[in-house]
């Protein structure tokens, strides 16, 4: 299969990141990812038992969601002295900032739910918002990723094998999130965990107006907020401000979709 890549068109450059993190830093961290991914997955295809493709080995999407986040997590950390990965399994957050006064434990294994220390959450999902089992007062980078079907002949809507990376990250955004920006849901029924998940016009909004990494078909929302969105695509990307002229800033008319 084709081995993914992060394109310059795709790049927002002037994405706002904390503690000093820069836009090349993610994209390190994602293209890390894709040659880790690329590797094993081709191993797994041409090995002589047939161990099928990679993300088959998971159980479940999220716990493909926990290996990239993980990965991403791990790379920034190597790439900035000042980050250091928590290593309280399940800690939170995924990042610990340590540029400040505000003193982590020494062997930086915490649970801050309350965001009372700088860091940085990692999450990844393949759906159109991020869940938590808190509500997330922190710091977020919100990863989205497809898996991408290997099709075994070639027609007008499959390609070729060779032609089609194993997977994609279609977005990762980022923003300071705060209480009020997660709906939050007690466990009932058959759902026997508490989960929270991001407000379309609260969270998701404030990180979809901030991509760091974004294809043009990922940009998603409604009404007025997807023409901001697609607004702030086009000022990254030429292509695709070539191709919609009216989402050039000062041609497009909000709500004028």
């Amino acid at each position: 299969m084709k081995r993914p890549t992060v394109e310059e068109r795709h790049i927002n450059r002037d994405a706002n990141l904390p503690y000093g993190i820069d836009v090349q830093n993610v994209v390190d961290a994602v293209e890390d990812l894709y040659d880790y991914w690329y590797e094993v997955n081709e191993w797994h295809l041409n090995h002589p038992d047939d161990y099928g493709r990679y993300h088959e080995q998971f159980r479940a999407n999220n716990a493909i969601g926990g290996f990239i986040s993980h990965r991403i997590t791990v790379r920034l950390a190597e790439q900035y002295p000042a980050l250091f990965v928590n290593r309280m399994d399940d800690g939170y957050p995924d990042l610990l900032y340590d540029g400040t006064d505000y003193e982590w434990p020494d062997n930086y294994s915490v649970k801050d739910e309350e965001g009372e220390g700088p860091g940085l959450e990692v999450k990844a999902s393949r759906g159109n918002t991020f869940y938590a089992h808190h509500n997330v007062e922190e710091w977020l980078l919100g990863v989205h990723y497809r898996i991408n079907a290997r099709s075994e002949s070639l027609t007008e809507t499959t390609p070729a094998p060779d032609d089609v990376p194993p997977i994609e990250i279609t977005q990762v955004l980022c923003a300071s999130m705060d209480h009020d920006d997660w709906t939050y849901r007690d466990a009932s029924g058959s759902n026997r965990t508490n989960t929270s998940d991001l407000k379309a016009k609260g969270g998701m909004h404030e990180l979809r107006k901030n991509p760091i990494i974004e294809l043009e078909d990922a940009v998603t929302g409604q009404g007025d907020l997807l023409t901001e969105y697609k607004r702030n695509h086009a000022q990254f990307d030429p292509a695709y401000a070539d191709e919609h002229p009216e989402y050039v800033t000062g041609q497009a008319e909000i709500g004028g979709i």
